[in-house]
């Protein structure tokens, strides 16, 4: 069976996978929602950053495979523990690897792609990169993080401009909402680095960081996208318009998002 068929088969299994962990829990649902919808449209960003690659649509497939799947760990993870905090639960990516595994779910692919595709899932969200990948491997894992990327960008930039006083804490990662930029947070950035999550102490480190996540895309139609969507100004906005550091690290990532938005390729 090809994987163009079998990723028919995979998103009629998804829903129905998920539709398991609705509730009449106002809260659970609303978290249950947020995570279909925005794979939803990880999987629509992973085609639109495919298809500027020119790639065959056997690898434009698996890359959504890849987007439909990423967060499949997220539904057990807060049915277990009612957070999305990975460092106060467990590793949703590791967790998702296992489910697929576990529940059999690429039965019908070639074991290659199949174990490949695991992969992809099980690190899309380490800090870094793995090591002992194949090119190709390299190529699903660069699209994904870009896509997720996209996505959580979206999801995050709607929620800091929604009116109203509702605060979704699972979104916020439990930070207190302050104006003070962390040490840590500004020199990381101001050095073109990501900013390491045990580094925040406030909300406003947290959207900072989501600035930075600039310094970790691949692709040039990534940037594109940042550009097209505004998400970079919509965090500023979010933020104390009077800090002198919040603007130095704007006008850094802006840069950065620039130079690279309109190359042949990033290296």
């Amino acid at each position: 069976m090809d994987v163009q068929t079998i990723l028919l088969k995979l998103k009629d299994w998804f829903e129905d996978y998920t539709s398991g962990f609705y509730s009449d829990e106002p809260m659970v649902q609303q978290n249950m929602m947020l995570k279909v919808e925005h794979t939803r449209r990880v999987c629509e960003a992973i085609l639109m950053i495919g298809g500027s690659l020119d790639l065959s649509s056997e690898n434009l497939s698996i890359a959504e495979t890849c987007a439909l799947l990423h967060d499949i760990g997220r539904f057990e993870q807060y049915k277990r523990y009612r957070t999305f905090l990975d460092h106060k639960s467990i590793d949703h990516a590791a967790l998702g690897a296992d489910v697929i595994q576990n529940l059999h779910v690429l039965d019908g692919i070639e074991p290659e792609m199949a174990e490949m595709i695991v992969r992809t899932v099980r690190f899309h969200n380490r800090a870094a990169l793995p090591e002992n990948q194949t090119s190709r491997g390299f190529l699903f894992l660069k699209l994904l993080r870009d896509a997720d990327k996209v996505d959580i960008w979206r999801v995050v930039t709607e929620y800091y401009h929604r009116s109203g006083n509702q605060r979704n804490r699972s979104i916020e990662l439990d930070l207190p909402d302050a104006p003070q930029v962390s040490d840590a947070v500004y020199d990381a950035l101001m050095n073109k680095t990501l900013v390491q999550i045990s580094d925040l102490k406030t909300l406003t480190d947290f959207k900072l960081l989501q600035m930075g996540w600039v310094y970790d895309l691949n692709f040039p139609m990534t940037f594109r996208i940042v550009r097209e969507k505004k998400f970079l100004e919509s965090i500023r906005d979010a933020l104390p318009t009077s800090s002198s550091r919040v603007q130095e690290i704007y006008k850094l990532v802006q840069a950065h998002v620039a130079e690279n938005a309109f190359q042949s390729r990033i290296s």
